[in-house]
């Protein structure tokens, strides 16, 4: 008789328990992960390069950096002037997301910087990353007004276990058919507890909001994330 492997039980469950080392490890560094998700060219990069300067002085930053290929983004953020990791998935056969032990080698290399908050640009797409813990604090989970407004409908998983939902790019909806009330409508019904921030890097006191927030979530969590 041939036994089934369930292969894809056997990959969650591995990355499960990584994803619970990192989380230790981050909790006894005193470092809040934030996990950012979206597709390519929703503005996670800009996002941070954003990030950066509001936190200057203030708040030490971090970034592992997902790519598949490239160091385009990493770059830009590190002529903002914040520690970065690299990691190229197209060195472990193109992996469409990080995994834990991938987002544990990449803190080694920024570990001596201290961070408080360490945000992990994931890689783009709206799919693979949804599925894996990577032992964050939040997941952010990112949209632009450019990619439709049918988004959140179509690729519910990703916005399902968000703690915050970013719809980017806002200050151009009017050259668009976009129904916002649809989409916000949408987001509280897969995830009624989801913050919702409407952001353009036009209008800083968008950018200000969810900055707040990631501060005062930094301070006030008590509990730590876990996929359900």
């Amino acid at each position: 008789m041939i036994k089934k492997i369930r292969l894809s039980a056997d990959i969650f469950r591995d990355n499960d328990r990584e994803a619970g080392k990192n989380r230790r490890l981050f909790k006894k560094a005193g470092v809040f992960v934030v996990n950012l998700m979206g597709a390519p060219g929703c503005g996670k990069t800009t996002l941070i390069e954003n990030l950066a300067k509001n936190y200057k002085g203030k708040i030490r930053l971090a970034v592992i950096e997902g790519d598949i290929a490239t160091g385009k983004d990493a770059q830009r953020i590190a002529k903002a002037g914040v520690p970065v990791s690299l990691l190229n998935t197209d060195q472990v056969g193109n992996a469409c997301h990080l995994s834990s032990k991938m987002i544990r080698k990449a803190y080694e290399k920024i570990r001596n910087t201290k961070p408080e908050i360490i945000i992990i640009e994931n890689i783009g797409n709206l799919i693979c990353p949804a599925d894996f813990d990577l032992g964050e604090n939040l997941r952010v989970s990112m949209v632009s007004i450019t990619e439709g407004d049918d988004k959140v409908s179509k690729y519910p998983p990703m916005f399902v276990n968000a703690e915050a939902v970013i719809l980017s790019k806002i200050d151009i909806i009017k050259h668009f058919k976009y129904n916002l009330k649809f989409v916000r409508k949408e987001i509280k019904r897969l995830n009624p507890n989801a913050e919702i921030f409407e952001i353009s890097l036009k209008n800083k006191h968008s950018l200000k909001f969810f900055s707040d927030f990631l501060i005062n979530k930094r301070t006030t969590t008590n509990t730590i994330y876990r996929l359900t």
